[in-house]
């Protein structure tokens, strides 16, 4: 947690407002009447059984690459998934095996449009359950595949996939920290800031077009920014006196929650989504920080060394009803509530590292769930059943994700950068919308 040190007023650049752009990629489904049916069977640790039989695909070398390129994604989308155990026609020795339904489809390119269609059949009988199909340019083809994965999750469960949800994270290299952005699966990183700087702490707007994050760019002390999260300007957000550090914006993206300095202790405020029309919350000698809305908007989490050691605490959003959440355990930060409200997930201090816990939000229930190394900025998955978290567990900070069960957690692919501070984005809008920054007018100096 930073200490407060002074600071010059800043002045706004410009604000951001939000323009939505068509998308360019079309979908279309249609299921099979319902007396087909899967049996998924009790039990949370029970992972369906699917196999994949892989896309056709035309005869040009466009096609073919096409498909491999398909089969690759697709399989790679469910197996980590948390949901299915996948088996693949093309590895051999991975045939069906008590296989619950089986996976096929068509891939064909024509200039530079790709359609991609897809089929669940149940198994061994064979009977369609559900096809789908979608269509993009070329470019686009792991972005229809990811759509056809997070759709087969909700054929099976009810709530879709996150196959197309990014990670935002910081990359460190040559004493910089910049912040990047990627798929979830490591494919098109790319940077969203080069200012040879310090940026920390990025969190999404409810939506995924925005990215608050807090960065030194603008001088000596921290300051909140928010960029698009295609690239482009950043905006200033908050360039208060003093530290402006961990903002997070409400679950209706109207307003934000961030730890300022502003009167020489960091304190919990809320601000409009702009910066402005500050609300302290917090009143304490003890250093407030790492504060995070409940999905509800109701709660706060926050971490407080107002005791000693710093805690993990919660108030409701207007700073009343405060109380401790964590006793058994030392040294605190970085809670991060499940998208469901129920498991609020936070780093601890054990031995020679940190540690990744998870409690409920009346403190009870405290589960270790990731050990080994140090472990750290703990963040859920939109559909609530994996975290992703910077672990140096390998000897080189990087990003993993846990799926809360039994196997290791597995690393995500960052180019080969020091990779830490990952948050992780709300699914994309139906129909594969776009986002553009533009510059309105300059908010006022504060």
């Amino acid at each position: 947690m930073a200490s407060p040190r002074p600071g010059r007023r800043a002045r706004a650049a410009g604000w951001a407002a939000i323009t939505l752009a068509a998308g360019t990629l079309v979908a279309s489904a249609q299921d099979v009447p319902r007396e087909v049916s899967i049996d998924i069977r009790s039990g949370a640790a029970r992972k369906i059984r699917i196999h994949l039989d892989g896309f056709d695909a035309g005869g040009d070398a466009a096609g073919r690459a096409a498909r491999v390129e398909a089969d690759q994604v697709l399989a790679n989308d469910l197996a980590s998934s948390a949901v299915f155990a996948v088996s693949r026609a093309w590895v051999p020795g991975e045939q069906p095996f008590d296989v619950q339904a089986v996976i096929s489809g068509r891939v064909s390119v024509s200039g530079s449009q790709v359609r991609l269609s897809g089929e669940i059949r149940d198994f061994p009988a064979r009977r369609p359950i559900a096809t789908r199909e979608y269509r993009g340019p070329s470019a686009a083809l792991r972005r229809l595949v990811h759509q056809f994965a997070d759709d087969i999750v909700y054929q099976f469960t009810g709530e879709y996939g996150v196959a197309q949800t990014r990670i935002a994270f910081v990359a460190e290299e040559s004493g910089a920290k910049e912040l990047w952005v990627m798929d979830v699966d490591g494919a098109n990183a790319r940077a969203l800031t080069q200012d040879r700087s310090i940026a920390l702490s990025p969190s999404w707007s409810p939506e995924g077009s925005l990215v608050l994050f807090t960065s030194f760019r603008g001088g000596r002390q921290a300051q909140v920014y928010v960029v698009s999260s295609q690239g482009g300007r950043p905006y200033l957000v908050s360039g208060r006196p003093g530290n402006n550090i961990a903002a997070s914006y409400s679950p209706d993206g109207r307003e934000i929650v961030c730890a300022l300095s502003v009167e020489g202790n960091a304190e919990i405020y809320r601000l409009d989504a702009r910066g402005g029309q500050p609300r302290r919350l917090t009143t304490h000698p003890g250093i407030d920080t790492s504060p995070a809305w409940s999905p509800t908007g109701r709660e706060i989490a926050f971490t407080s060394d107002r005791t000693g050691t710093p805690q993990v605490y919660l108030m409701d959003s207007e700073g009343g009803s405060l109380r401790r959440l964590t006793y058994d355990v030392n040294y605190t930060d970085s809670p991060q509530w499940a998208p469901k409200g129920d498991r609020i997930a936070f780093v601890a201090r054990t031995g020679a590292g940190f540690d990744i816990y998870t409690c409920r939000p009346d403190g009870g229930d405290v589960r270790l769930v990731i050990t080994g190394g140090n472990n750290e900025n703990p963040h859920w998955s939109p559909d609530g059943r994996h975290l992703v978290f910077s672990s140096d567990r390998d000897g080189r900070r990087g990003l993993y994700v846990s799926d809360l069960d039994a196997a290791p957690p597995r690393p995500l692919d960052t180019g080969g950068r020091v990779a830490l501070s990952p948050a992780w984005s709300p699914r994309p809008e139906p129909g594969g919308s776009a986002y553009q920054l533009q510059p309105t007018d300059p908010i006022p100096a504060r």
